[in-house]
């Protein structure tokens, strides 16, 4: 069911995009109008809720319960390097040089009557807002789903499929049900809405630095092909698996971004960067409740700034959630809920952190100090080109500049796999491994909505993607972390399964009944 639904989505949008392409446009539009501003309630509550929940699990007495037995996969710097590039890679990469420089052009309405646009004090509420964005609310809807089907595939022998996350409420045999098959569904759906958008972003970026560096320019026709075309040639050259190919090049990825991080330190404005920083994460400190609700409601101009920015973000996250949570689950194995909740709101957010206080700082230092117009490149090539601007404005930028756009390639490279692995298991049953031509059927279809989306709409067509499909799972999300620390609470007499499970005790040792069989990954 969720392979065909899903597919028969797919095909039906892009059939209709292609016959009314300017009512595909407009029906986007309004989207992005009506629901980013009327589910800003639902989304802002849902991230803050999903973060309380998760920093309960880190801190409490479940944090030591094991998803499932036996050592970790990966050892840490593998498991790192695939954690981060699966769950930011898209986003920080298109975002890193030009949202702090975005929102320091247009003060965010939250701190617009503090601070004036274009000044060096605009620079700290520009960088703070860039480290809420990509900070520990990003990674609550991954959790939501990635930490109770990990525990309930690797200790209950559960399926690998999104409606595992629900094993709490709909039991054993309700997987095989109405209710987790239509959540798979929906799952798909999200899914692909989510991962256009994050392929959308790399891929628009891709080509735009091609277009600033050769001249060369793309049409729709050329657009569409070269995104598909991407897509799949790189979904095809790595269903070698898991282990042979995204932990590789999650790693280059993460040595790539190191480099070039350390090159925007030091090359540029260093100590005026470090103290915008520190006073940036005090602000987002500070003001982390204040952000976390603020809907726009009652300021001018606040509920248009909120839906285009926050919703946005929060909105792709939870559309992001069965792709992010399934992968993580993945490769979580044998690991404990507070070494991967750890993971998630300490090396991430503290990667991100790094990354936007650095780049992103240094892109508005530079600009603020005339040395480079990213802003007048912005406005003539669009959003993507602003990190080869960037870097190429650095001594030796001949070669840093060339280096930014490996880097979005193989971003590029590192989203498609993971992603077409995460639909594959969405779609095959819940097998941890799906088939090559699984994975090499959805790598063409989501290369094929990243190229519409972007040839429809461009940015506003991403951002409306994402807050349509990613609605229904902002309710899952909430379902699925509330039942899983109820079973938590619950597991030192949990419901009888027809596999022996390891559960975790009110104090969260281990009890151990017959184990389930060894497993393969």
């Amino acid at each position: 069911m969720p392979f065909v639904a899903g597919a028969l989505v797919t095909v039906a949008f892009l059939g209709y995009t292609v016959v009314d392409t300017e009512g595909a446009a407009a029906a986007i539009d309004a989207a992005f109008v009506q629901l980013g501003r009327g589910l800003a309630w639902l989304y802002v509550g849902t991230v803050l809720a999903l973060v309380g929940i998760a920093a309960y699990l880190l801190v409490g007495r479940y944090g030591r319960v094991r998803l499932g037995e036996g050592d970790p996969e990966y050892g840490t710097a593998s498991y790192v390097a695939m954690f981060f590039s699966a769950g930011l890679s898209a986003g920080i990469v298109f975002f890193g040089p030009v949202e702090a420089l975005l929102h320091y052009q247009t003060v965010p309405p939250l701190f617009a009557g503090a601070v004036a646009a274009e000044s060096s004090a605009a620079a700290v509420p520009a960088v703070a807002y860039t480290v809420f964005h990509y900070g520990i609310s990003a990674w609550g809807g991954y959790l939501a789903i990635g930490l109770p089907v990990a525990y309930f595939a690797y200790r209950h022998d559960a399926p690998f499929r999104v409606s595992t996350a629900l094993y709490p409420v709909l039991g054993p045999d309700g997987l095989d049900g109405i209710v987790a098959r239509t959540v798979d569904t929906l799952a798909v759906v999200a899914t692909i809405g989510g991962i256009a958008t994050g392929l959308g972003f790399i891929a628009t970026q891709l080509l735009t630095g091609v277009t600033y560096r050769t001249g060369i320019s793309f049409g729709d026709a050329e657009t569409v092909a070269v995104i598909v075309g991407i897509t799949a040639l790189f979904t095809l050259s790595l269903v070698a698996g898991v282990g042979r190919g995204i932990r590789r090049l999650s790693v280059f990825n993460v040595g790539l971004m190191t480099l070039l991080l350390s090159v925007a330190l030091l090359a540029g404005p260093t100590t005026a960067v470090l103290n915008v920083g520190v006073a940036a994460l005090g602000t987002y400190a500070a003001n982390f409740f204040e952000m976390s609700l603020f809907t726009g409601s009652g300021v001018e101009g606040g509920p248009g700034w909120t839906a285009a920015w926050t919703v946005f973000y929060w909105s792709w996250w939870i559309a992001w959630a069965p792709f992010v949570g399934l992968f993580l689950a993945r490769i979580s194995r044998g690991r404990t809920i507070r070494s991967v909740v750890g993971t998630a709101f300490g090396t991430m957010t503290a990667v991100s952190a790094l990354w936007f206080t650095i780049v992103g700082g240094t892109s508005i230092q530079l600009q603020n100090a005339g040395v480079v117009d990213i802003l007048g490149a912005v406005g003539e090539f669009g959003d993507g080109v602003s990190g080869y601007v960037l870097f190429g404005a650095f001594p030796g930028g001949e070669l840093w500049q060339p280096l930014f756009l490996v880097l979005v390639t193989t971003f590029f490279i590192t989203s498609a796999d993971s992603s077409t692995l995460a639909v594959g298991m969405l779609t095959a049953k819940g097998t941890r491994e799906p088939s090559g031509a699984n994975r090499v059927f959805w790598g063409v279809l989501q290369g094929a909505i990243a190229s519409v989306l972007v040839v429809v709409g461009g940015a506003t067509a991403l951002r409306s993607s994402v807050i349509v499909t990613g609605a229904p799972f902002a309710v899952v999300c909430l379902v699925a972390m509330g039942g899983f620390v109820r079973w938590l609470s619950q597991a030192d007499a949990p419901a009888p399964t027809r596999d022996s499970v390891v559960t975790g005790d009110a104090g969260g040792a281990e009890t151990r009944r017959a184990a389930p069989p060894a497993e393969d990954d």
